[in-house]
């Protein structure tokens, strides 16, 4: 079979087949962000001559090493200027016309991560007829850090970057540019649902799926500033765009690192994993606090899919174990009185479970509720969802934050999917989550009731899976 060649608005590019199609990895939506470019605005890639090669991965933005993480996260060298703001499509066939697209935003914290994970692989949507983009952006400080004479939310900025390009070039790849769905997962949740708020996203798709990542608590811009100058002490600079720009992405990354390590954290902040760069709400690209835009309406006519799983952050006590004195100081921390605290230390976990469970609720169970109750109450088309199913493998981690990734893809017999879900995972699970994204981003309708205040009703997938009403009722008056 002859390799696969498509036409974008920059160039041919050259394609490989695939099980259920063909896969473009690495395309470029704009420049490097180096160089002259440093910590600018993204800039559409110049134009080239003949069949650009699209078989491999592009670089993966500079990063923190992390060794092992849940998600298979390879990090691959670009250099001193990686050509990172590329992104992979997966499609079913190049000759069709108006098929779906899921337009895929990697999690990571904001400074980790890559689109092209096995767990990204898009080849079984293209096999159920939609076509997948799976985007790379700026992290760490190169994307989010505040810098004087810099734009704001440069990662942002590549995101709907990226978003252009798909409008542009997708019906080249058979998709059409009308019916794109955004999603993510963690950090990448929280994109996709940001990205329903922000004027400048208006048109760019139809529909998202925001996964164990909704919201973030907006920062002051006096704390952000503080990040700024911890950054540029640790690098010897002072805190100007020439300064910042002038350091290689290496001493960067090394910087945001020591500038955000926490050597006198409290319990409650090693759990909660809280986050130092995210979006910041500047006026301008990010008009408004997310939970603040939703409540005004918002992007309320997109429909939305929401959910996550069950123990997003249980596992956290192995890697912080504590006592029970400071379980009890730590869970009032996270903002429980004394009524909630006895209810999360009556569960009968261990005092480390105790502690994950209630930083599960408060960080990401019931902000993707109360995204679902407001948008309820106004009559959006709202999809809510838990990931209950428990994963045996690495000691029993349960319904742990990414767990869900390989049933959504659909991807279970991936050799790490089966590290971290077990070699006995219910492939039956996984047929019926990724059934429902597929419906949900071919028709705006997972195959469940929308979420309404009268019933709360709530896709718990497990086995059995099935719509529980109210299934948050014992935690929701937990919690101010």
């Amino acid at each position: 079979m002859r390799d696969p060649v498509t036409t974008t608005d920059r160039g041919r590019v050259r394609g490989a087949a695939t099980p259920h199609g063909f896969a473009f990895r690495g395309i470029p939506y704009a420049k490097a962000p180096f160089g002259a470019l440093r910590l600018r605005a993204p800039v559409v890639t110049d134009a080239w001559e003949g069949d650009r090669a699209a078989v491999d991965p592009a670089p993966t933005a500079p990063q923190p090493a992390t060794g092992f993480t849940l998600i298979p996260e390879p990090t691959i060298d670009g250099g001193d200027a990686p050509e990172c703001l590329s992104l992979n499509v997966f499609t079913p066939d190049l000759g069709a016309a108006g098929l779906p697209v899921l337009a895929w935003i990697h999690g990571g914290g904001f400074t980790n991560g890559t689109p092209s994970s096995t767990w990204y692989d898009g080849d079984r949507f293209a096999r159920d007829g939609v076509v997948v983009v799976s985007l790379g952006y700026r992290l760490g400080a190169e994307g989010f850090l505040d810098i004087p004479g810099a734009p704001q939310n440069r990662g942002v900025l590549d995101w709907l970057a990226a978003l252009e390009w798909v409008q542009r070039n997708i019906a080249s790849f058979g998709g059409d540019p009308g019916r794109v769905t955004v999603a993510g997962q963690s950090a990448g949740g929280v994109a996709a649902l940001l990205l329903t708020t922000l004027p400048r996203s208006t048109g760019l798709f139809r529909a998202a799926i925001p996964m164990s990542g909704s919201v973030f608590p907006p920062a002051p811009a006096d704390a952000a500033r503080r990040l700024t100058d911890r950054v540029a002490e640790q690098l010897g600079i002072s805190a100007t765009l020439d300064d910042f720009a002038a350091v290689t992405p290496d001493a960067l990354v090394a910087a945001q690192v020591a500038a955000t390590a926490w050597p006198d954290a409290s319990v409650a902040d090693r759990f909660s994993g809280g986050l130092s760069f995210f979006p910041l709400v500047d006026g301008d690209v990010v008009p408004d606090a997310p939970m603040r835009a939703i409540a005004a309406g918002v992007g309320s006519a997109l429909p939305l899919l929401i959910g996550t799983t069950s123990e997003e952050f249980n596992a956290m006590s192995r890697a912080a174990p504590i006592d029970d004195a400071q379980a009890a100081k730590t869970l009032a921390r996270l903002g429980l009185n004394d009524a909630g605290i006895a209810a999360y230390r009556a569960g009968g976990a261990d005092a480390g479970e105790q502690v994950g469970q209630a930083v599960t609720d408060r960080m990401f169970r019931l902000p993707a509720l109360r995204v679902a109750e407001i948008r309820a109450a106004a009559a959006a088309p709202t999809f809510h969802y838990e990931f209950a199913w428990r994963s045996p493998a690495l000691g029993g981690i349960g319904a742990v934050h990414c767990v869900d990734l390989p049933f959504a893809f659909d991807v279970l017999d991936d050799d790490h999917a089966t590290v971290v879900a077990g070699d006995a995972a219910p492939q039956e699970l996984a047929d019926r989550m990724h059934a429902a994204w597929v419906a949900f981003v071919t028709e705006g309708d997972p195959g469940w009731a929308p979420f309404r205040p009268e019933e709360r009703g709530t896709m718990v997938f497990d086995e059995p899976s099935q719509l529980v009403g109210d299934l948050h009722a014992p935690i929701r008056s937990l919690w101010p």
